[in-house]
């Protein structure tokens, strides 16, 4: 059985700690009821925040939230069609109240209206307003990064009553039951984080939630539309109460001789055609099944044809049952065979052949809608992009209305996937957003290797020459690649070591992390450094192909390595182990090229915090990323200045740091932004140079390791995303494309 959404709506005003009872900022609305009703346009809830004094504050939000609903309702085409002209009219009577007056006196509004259809939210927002949707273990946030609550910007984000054009944000997303929407007044609830929301509201009950956010809100003013979706199961058998017979007072006759012997008259048999259409009109729901399809005026033709159904059990012989007459005594009556009226049975016949045009237009006149939303989105979508041309100047504004954009145009692709104007747009918009975002978009991105055994966990890749070494924690395998000479596919690939491998009489315990320990000082050739979890350093030589095992000091230092890596200062590579567990840096320098001595702690300062690190590089400054986004630099153990700027979205689950851990042969630092699907290219100071993305989006969703050769003829990046390996070079920093 499916489970139908319904909801329990809250609506919450307080003003100095105390709840009122008039909510005129708040509204809800459920679609007018009609015979020849439109499309279902869903549940309506409105909230609105004004400026200015409350004298009359209170009859203008009636008028406005009243407004807004009829608005929404009367226009037709589709929901974002309506929102839009809702969102106009308040402006537009916003503008009639401030006529006449300066800038600063004037009402200005921000607003928030949802529309809820079956399990689809629509958002619509102007001027200032923040919509929360919390669920077990996450808030949702519309919109997703709220810019500084500001009554007088201008552009995309400015509030209604200050200009004529009005700047709508769209959003939409799926909800469940458990789910809250909470649509309140963002001066106030830009205050709240996402926990105490989550809190506040998920699975405590509208009530409980309205009292909680009241002790939220203290003695500010606030306002907000709590809306908890419920379900129930659809089609569950209802018990109906049986009718008792009503007892009826029997007749007294007298019985004649004649009669002492009752017999039943045989019923007449009726042809077997007429039987089998009477079973099955008795058989077919037109009603129940028309209106499940169909909504307006087919359910209204599915009553009526459920008449005739009825109509024509009626007339045709059928297996009702015959009540037993008393038989008395007359001539017997000559039996006539059965026949049935020509016109019952070409009805009965025409009845399917109803039921199929009326389907067929019942699919056309969907058609017909999804066409008129089609094309609505693609209008929507136009507007954005020219208001986007015309505030190339303003590069906020600019970016936000290329967004939306590109938003409309991909949820118009889903619904018409090979449209040519549409993809056009879509592509436009996308080619103006990546140049604002400086974004290289890699087309024709191909998989240099895939790791296709079971677990596989491919992570970190190191390269030097034609070598190019991944180490999979997954499976336990560190494998080398060897480019052609081209550089372009590879020729070979091998597993240098794995866990469990017998390495100088010792099995190999879990791979934690590798570095490249370059040429230099004593060191006189390249080699690999991988940390087995058993406390030994296996170091591999490319040139040879061996493995040995490498003793280390310190290992009772040891809690959670996390990551290491390599610094070659001139005359030494040190060895260095990032411990989230010890919140310490090991720093091993090595003695005739062992690291068995033990370590020192490379970090000196008391404020530094290592919990949530992911991984590091090494420069000369020791650059710490953690999961969180945040990236620390620190100097001979202190904290650096260091700041990520630049960056129109911050960084989301990032994995992996890189530059070089040797001279100057990497200019940058580059990042693997796994959340956003991308790779940064930042200064040394946290500066945002550019980023690298894929056409398609899927190639980078899981990045795991980046490796840069900036040093090459044609430098080169390599990424690890997923179970596959990526490598393609970094054009020149003019280039876009």
């Amino acid at each position: 059985m499916a489970i139908k959404l319904g909801v329990e709506v809250g609506q919450l005003r307080v003003v100095s700690g105390v709840r009122q009872e008039r909510t005129a900022c708040l509204g809800t609305f459920e679609q007018p009821g009609s015979l020849f009703q439109r499309r279902d346009r869903g549940r309506l809830f409105v909230v609105i925040e004004l400026t200015g004094d409350a004298l009359g504050r209170d009859v203008l939000y009636e008028e406005l939230v009243r407004l807004a609903g009829t608005t929404y309702y009367d226009t037709p085409g589709s929901i974002t069609a309506g929102l839009r002209a809702a969102l106009r009219a308040v402006n537009a009577r916003l503008l009639h109240e401030n006529r006449g007056l300066s800038p600063g006196e004037g009402r200005l509004a921000g607003i928030s209206c949802a529309v809820l259809r079956g399990n689809d939210l629509y958002v619509a927002q102007a001027g200032p307003a923040l919509v929360h949707v919390a669920r077990q273990g996450q808030v949702l946030t519309f919109p997703d990064n709220p810019l500084p609550l500001d009554w007088l910007s201008e552009g995309p984000t400015a509030p209604l009553g200050r200009q004529r054009t009005v700047n709508v944000r769209f959003f939409h997303c799926t909800v469940q039951p458990g789910d809250v929407i909470l649509l309140a007044q963002p001066t106030w609830a830009r205050q709240l984080r996402p926990p105490q929301i989550a809190e506040a509201v998920v699975y405590t009950g509208v009530a409980q939630a309205m009292s909680n956010l009241q002790a939220l809100a203290g003695q500010d003013e606030a306002a907000a539309l709590i809306v908890e979706i419920t379900g129930t199961l659809e089609g569950a058998p209802q018990a109906r109460p049986r009718a008792e017979p009503i007892p009826r007072r029997p007749r007294r006759r007298r019985v004649r001789a004649a009669e002492a012997e009752p017999q039943e008259i045989p019923t007449r048999q009726k042809p077997a055609t007429e039987r089998g259409i009477a079973a099955r009109l008795g058989r077919l729901d037109l009603s129940a099944k028309l209106s499940s399809a169909g909504r307006g005026l087919l359910a209204v033709l599915a009553l009526i044809l459920d008449g005739l159904r009825r109509l024509l059990v009626r007339i045709l012989p059928g297996r009702e049952k015959v009540t037993p007459k008393r038989a008395r005594p007359a001539r017997a009556r000559k039996a006539t065979p059965g026949t049935s009226s020509p016109l019952v049975v070409w009805m009965a016949a025409a009845i399917p052949i109803i039921i199929i045009l009326l389907v067929v237009g019942m699919y056309w006149r969907q058609g017909s809608n999804r066409q008129a939303e089609f094309a609505e989105l693609l209008t929507q979508a136009q507007n954005e992009y020219d208001l986007a041309k015309a505030n190339e100047g303003n590069t906020t504004a600019a970016r936000e209305y290329y967004k939306q954009a590109l938003d409309l145009t991909t949820r118009a692709l889903a619904m018409r996937e090979n449209d040519p104007t549409a993809q056009d747009l879509r592509d436009q918009a996308q080619k103006a957003l990546d140049k604002i975002d400086r974004v290289y978009r890699l087309y024709d991105l191909t998989p240099l290797h895939t790791y296709a055994e079971p677990g596989s966990v491919p992570g970190r890749v190191i390269a030097d020459g034609q070598d190019i070494f991944v180490l999979d924690r997954g499976t336990g395998r560190v494998y080398q690649h060897v480019f052609n000479e081209l550089g372009r596919d590879l020729q070979e690939t091998i597993v240098i070591v794995q866990k469990g491998q017998a390495v100088d009489g010792a099995a190999t315990g879990d791979l934690i992390d590798m570095a490249w320990r370059p040429d230099g000082g004593d060191h006189h050739r390249g080699s690999l450094l991988i940390l087995d979890g058993n406390g030994r350093l296996l170091e591999y030589d490319p040139i040879f192909g061996t493995v040995v095992a490498r003793p280390l000091g310190g290992l009772d230092l040891w809690r959670s390595p996390q990551a290491v890596s390599t610094y070659f200062d001139q005359t030494k590579t040190n060895f260095y182990i990032l411990d989230t567990g010890l919140n310490q840096i090991l720093k091993y320098v090595p003695t005739d090229e062992l690291y068995n001595e033990a370590p020192v702690g490379y970090v000196t300062a008391d404020d530094v915090d290592l919990g949530g690190a992911v991984d590091m590089a090494i420069n000369g400054y020791v650059y710490v990323l953690y999961g969180d986004g945040r990236v620390q630099k620190l100097y001979l153990g202190q904290p650096e200045a260091f700041a990520l700027s630049g960056l129109a979205d911050p960084l989301a689950d990032p994995s992996a740091i890189f530059t070089a851990n040797h001279g100057n042969t990497v200019e940058y630092l580059y990042v693997a932004d796994a959340g956003n699907r991308r790779i940064l290219r930042l200064n040394k100071d946290g500066s945002f140079v550019r980023q690298f993305r894929a056409a398609d989006d899927q190639a980078f969703a899981q990045i795991r390791g980046v490796f840069v050769d900036e040093a090459a003829s044609q430098p080169k990046l390599f990424v690890v995303s997923e179970n596959r390996l990526y490598a393609f070079d970094i054009p020149p920093e003019s280039s876009t494309e």
